[in-house]
């Protein structure tokens, strides 16, 4: 019988844990999909492992495995070493799936049509705000204005894939994600597996409703966001696209000096507006030229369009 492998990585957030966990208590479990739920512990310090403890779902085990080593990548890859099932299906310690997810999810994959499932997301109701544009929506990780097709990417908080995936491409790369570059992690894995020749399809009717932080609504949120996208990606850009931009040393220091000209003369804009469509774009261009040369010092870690990695954290 087919087995699905729950997991969900977290570090110090037992309170939004609990609830992520009491939610998929009452997510329905087919009597032909038995399904387990895998904890993985990033080195929390809170009372995630009592919360964990204290988790009785009918329908499903609960079982917390610690993963010391910070950095989402490596928990990812502890939970699938740990996880006995056929399917893995991700989702975050703040975010609530529907009642259908694992139906929806796992399905698809077990009647051949895909390797892997992006899932929807989006922000739960408490959460929005007027200011809204698509790109905040974007950085916000919602797939409510994406269409159901194919696709090259997944986000950890609604994604699926089995098991037979980790013969071609073995792991998440730990220099990636949260608690390393910040980013990517999810990206970098989903565009191994198209080039492996797997298929990934999208699955935005089954929608998982994000409860993250309002600190993520602050301006300082934003920012951050365009950093860690931007240096993750020049991660991915010289290790396994083997892209090479170009971009002299001067020009960092003319992205600098443009945008501090920019703030001072529409400080105004910046007063009424999160992250204007313009600041944004200098930025992410800033930190990705950085964070790319600090890469290209380095050996590179894939072969162009690899799956196993030759240098570097693993």
């Amino acid at each position: 019988m087919i087995k699905v492998s729950i997991i969900i990585c977290t570090r110090d957030r037992a309170d939004d844990l609990r609830q992520t966990l009491e939610a998929i208590g009452k997510v329905n479990v087919p009597g032909d999909l038995p399904a387990e739920i895998i904890v993985v512990d990033n080195g929390s310090t809170d009372h995630t492992a009592d919360v964990v403890q204290n988790t009785k779902l009918p329908q499903m085990s609960v079982r917390r495995v610690s993963e010391p080593r910070k950095g989402k990548g490596y928990a990812y890859n502890t939970g699938m070493a740990e996880a006995s099932g056929d399917i893995f299906l991700f989702t975050d310690d703040d975010v609530r799936p529907p009642v259908d997810w694992i139906t929806g999810m796992c399905r698809p994959l077990l009647m051949g049509t895909a390797h892997g499932i992006a899932g929807g997301l989006r922000t739960a109701p408490h959460l929005r705000r007027k200011w809204m544009e698509l790109r905040h929506h974007i950085w916000l990780a919602t797939t409510e204005h994406m269409q159901n097709g194919e696709t090259d990417s997944m986000t950890g908080a609604n994604m699926a894939f089995h098991r037979s995936v980790l013969n071609k491409v073995p792991a998440f790369d730990p220099e990636l994600g949260p608690g390393a570059l910040g980013l990517s992690e999810e990206s970098l894995f989903a565009k191994q597996m198209i080039k492996a020749g797997f298929r990934i399809i999208t699955a935005f009717d089954v929608i998982a409703e994000h409860h993250f932080s309002e600190k993520r609504l602050h301006r300082s949120y934003f920012l951050k966001a365009v950093e860690v996208s931007a240096r993750s990606w020049a991660y991915v850009s010289y290790h396994w696209l083997h892209e090479n931009p170009g971009h002299p040393r001067f020009y960092l220091l003319k992205l600098s000096l443009r945008l501090k000209i920019s703030r001072i003369l529409r400080r105004r804009e910046l007063a009424v507006q999160v992250l204007p469509l313009w600041e944004e774009r200098a930025l992410y261009d800033y930190y990705f030229i950085t964070q790319y040369r600090i890469e290209s010092a380095r050996p590179r870690n894939y072969e162009r369009f690899g799956f196993l990695k030759l240098h570097g954290k693993v």
